[in-house]
């Protein structure tokens, strides 16, 4: 059996993409170090939870039965240290919490690792991640939903993911408090390799030592292409599953999108949203140092900054509400022009690698 198994419970927009690239890409070495990072399927271990979770296989495209305990039994057939990744996990309810944390063998001390981030960076990046995904509520009603504490789905959603309080309140049942550690993502301007660092301390390794080299992952859209991509999704989004959406628009139309228009500005949010999102951030800090969880990093990673000590543009500036349809339609014009011009060079590099491998006639 596993001498103790850590489960990366996200949260989502934590670096966990990042985290879990840096796990996969360095398998091998991780295992002759002791630490096995189990091979389900991809990167991370999203089938696995979802099967836990008996979610709709439709969802996927493939059969994900059988993939959690795939998971659990090459767990508890290794020796010493096994992490599983899915910021999935985190949206997990208490009943199913507690089912991944006793699944595994008798004797095999389990962790919980959770990855966070202050709430005044969190919200704006999850609602586009959220839009990258099919949803299509607005920007301005996604926060008043979330900050009006709403029942709706998403409010709901947002909280049981982010607030760190309600979160580690699921996933720390019978588990002491030094069992459950808190990551905090690192602020902007630090080492590019910092969380990762982080991350790794809590596995016992040295991140120093692994291969970091990945392809830079989710990156932002700006407030004119997250729209335009919302109003995509309110129109074509509910006409194809999760895998075709997945296939046709996030590989096929974000590089498009991150070339729409001359629009860079980015999500802000009013006073208002910022105090309250500070105040929830700052209850979250205080949770985590209170119950005595680990903390790897700085609870002061998770506080943001005074309204005072920001800079004109963070705050207020043009929402993706407030764009109308001409301003939308022109950036429809620059990701059709870009698709057209991308489609062009496939038809010609097929057609030059096709005539390069097409017999000579004296063959």
């Amino acid at each position: 059996m596993a001498e103790r198994i850590c489960l990366h419970i996200g949260a989502p927009k934590t670096g966990t993409t990042y985290l879990q690239q840096i796990l996969h890409l360095n398998r091998d070495a991780l295992e002759s170090a002791g630490v096995l990072y189990p091979r389900v399927a991809g990167d991370a271990h999203h089938t696995a939870l979802w099967d836990l979770r008996d979610m709709p296989e439709r969802d996927f495209g493939r059969n994900i039965t059988g993939d959690w305990a795939r998971a659990v039994r090459l767990v508890d057939a290794w020796t010493g240290t096994a992490v599983m990744s899915s910021e999935l996990f985190v949206y997990a309810d208490e009943d199913e919490c507690l089912r991944a944390l006793t699944a595994f063998a008798e004797g095999t001390e389990v962790h919980v690792i959770y990855t966070a981030r202050d709430l005044v960076r969190q919200a704006p990046a999850v609602w586009q991640e959220r839009v990258k995904n099919q949803h299509t509520l607005g920007y301005g009603p996604f926060l008043a939903d979330a900050l009006g504490r709403s029942t709706t789905h998403m409010a709901k959603g947002f909280w049981r993911a982010q607030d760190l309080p309600i979160a580690l309140g699921r996933w720390s049942q019978g588990l002491p408090p030094e069992q459950v550690h808190v990551v905090t993502t690192p602020p902007a301007g630090s080492p590019p390799t910092l969380l990762w660092e982080r991350f790794a301390s809590v596995l016992g390794l040295d991140g120093g030592s692994y291969d970091t080299d990945i392809p830079v992952v989710n990156t932002s859209l700006s407030v004119t292409a997250a729209e335009l991509l919302r109003r995509f999704n309110v129109r074509h989004g509910h006409q194809m599953t999760h895998p075709q959406y997945r296939r046709v628009v996030r590989k096929g139309l974000f590089d498009a999108l991150g070339e729409a228009g001359e629009d860079t500005s980015k999500l802000t949010l009013t006073r208002s949203e910022y105090a309250a999102l500070s105040q929830r951030s700052k209850a979250g800090a205080a949770a985590a140092r209170d119950r005595g969880y680990d903390i790897v990093g700085s609870l002061d990673d998770l506080v943001p900054p005074p309204e005072r000590q920001l800079q004109k543009h963070e705050l207020g500036g043009t929402r993706p509400d407030d764009l109308d349809d001409a301003e939308v339609a022109a950036a429809l014009l620059d990701v059709v022009g870009k698709l057209l011009f991308t489609q062009h060079s496939l038809v010609r590099r097929a057609k030059k690698q096709s005539k390069q491998g097409r017999p000579s006639d004296d063959g």
